[in-house]
């Protein structure tokens, strides 16, 4: 039987609709699924990047930890005669011609040679021989303006000189160390302060000082060391003690020096003699019994003349040691030793320090390492 040809033709339409409309979704079903898959494969991209990343992150923090430079110098003194150095030149006149040495190390540490107070100066002018000649106290502004200018951002407060006006003095020191920036540890009398913990790009670096005037003594500073070493990578103690002017350490140094490194100590930094005495390597561990000067006003010999500024790189691998020799002007200026001078103090360490042969060469050149 035949249909009629209108009812043909609209079969016909209906299956084309139809059709259309079945292809149509699966063309759209196709592509939802092609979106869904390349979306899938961006976060799967996104999270690898993701990964490198933190993985890039942890891998510059990893290579970022264990590197502290740490430059140390020896003793400050702002009054007596470098008040008239000052009043005529500004404090900017000691270091003008090395201050650059300070620029890129992350701690600048030296020993603060009296109390910073009010007080008007009773040494100014005296002669040798006189009580008062002994007796310091710095000037506030200056002392704030040689520490900016010299980027010094830590400073010994054990050594005989910072009760010279008394507990009152000490605490004004303190007082102002606080207000301007400045850390500190070893003030006389508080316990609490004998050590300073520091973290420098991972590395944890611990102070301690010892003062054989007003300590309560060396057993108490080995208590110190053990108990910062407990809870650091590093352990420092920068030591105030020796006999002045003597250019080798006393046997008293080297059994102090020895019962510090028995307890932890990694390394030993002197002051107080005035003059550079020798270094030391004991159980791998470096003592420099003094550097010597460093601001201060005394002319009256080549020794007391000649200083010593040592730059540490401390890392978990050892400890790389930089030697610099100076000289003081007799204007009172610091400045790099010329090479007679620093070639003359360098074989003077090489030759009386207690260290191998292949280190007295390495002294000669103003650079060694200990792993």
């Amino acid at each position: 039987m035949k249909l009629p040809k209108n009812i043909f033709l609209f079969v016909v339409l209906i299956l084309i609709f139809s059709l259309t409309i079945i292809l149509g979704r699966a063309i759209f079903d196709n592509k939802i699924n092609a979106g869904n898959t390349s979306n899938l494969m961006k976060e799967i991209k996104k999270d690898k990047s993701k990964k490198l990343s933190d993985n890039n992150t942890q891998q510059n923090i990893k290579d970022d930890k264990g590197v502290a430079k740490i430059i140390f110098a020896g003793d400050l003194m702002l009054d007596r005669y470098n008040r008239t150095i000052i009043e005529k030149r500004g404090v900017e006149h000691f270091t003008k011609n090395i201050k650059d040495i300070f620029d890129k190390s992350d701690l600048n540490v030296l020993n603060l040679e009296g109390p910073v107070t009010g007080n008007q100066t009773v040494s100014l002018a005296t002669q040798e021989g006189n009580s008062a000649h002994f007796k310091f106290t710095f000037d506030k502004e200056s002392t704030k303006n040689f520490l900016a200018t010299n980027r010094i951002n830590l400073v010994n407060l054990g050594n005989n000189h910072i009760l010279n006006f008394g507990e009152s003095g000490a605490q004004e020191t303190v007082d102002f160390l606080k207000e301007n920036g400045v850390e500190y540890f070893g003030a006389p009398r508080d316990d609490k302060n004998s050590y300073i913990e520091k973290s420098i790009n991972g590395l944890k670096i611990a102070l301690v000082s010892y003062n054989r005037f007003y300590n309560l003594g060396s057993e108490n500073t080995v208590n110190k060391i053990k108990e910062a070493k407990g809870k650091n990578d590093i352990v420092i103690v920068y030591a105030h003690w020796g006999n002045e002017y003597k250019l080798i350490q006393t046997e008293t140094q080297t059994n102090i020096a020895h019962s510090f490194i028995d307890n932890g100590a990694d390394l030993i930094i002197g002051s107080h003699p005035h003059v550079v005495q020798p270094l030391e390597i004991y159980k791998n561990k470096v003592i420099f019994y003094s550097l010597g000067n460093f601001v201060f006003d005394q002319f009256f010999s080549e020794d007391v003349r000649t200083e010593l500024l040592v730059s540490v790189s401390f890392s978990e691998d050892g400890f790389d040691f930089v030697l610099t020799p100076i000289y003081r002007n007799q204007d009172g200026s610091l400045a790099l030793s010329d090479e007679e001078m620093r070639k003359k103090l360098l074989e003077r360490l090489a030759q009386d320090s207690n260290v191998s042969n292949l280190i007295k060469e390495k002294i000669r050149e103003g650079e060694f390492e200990i792993k």
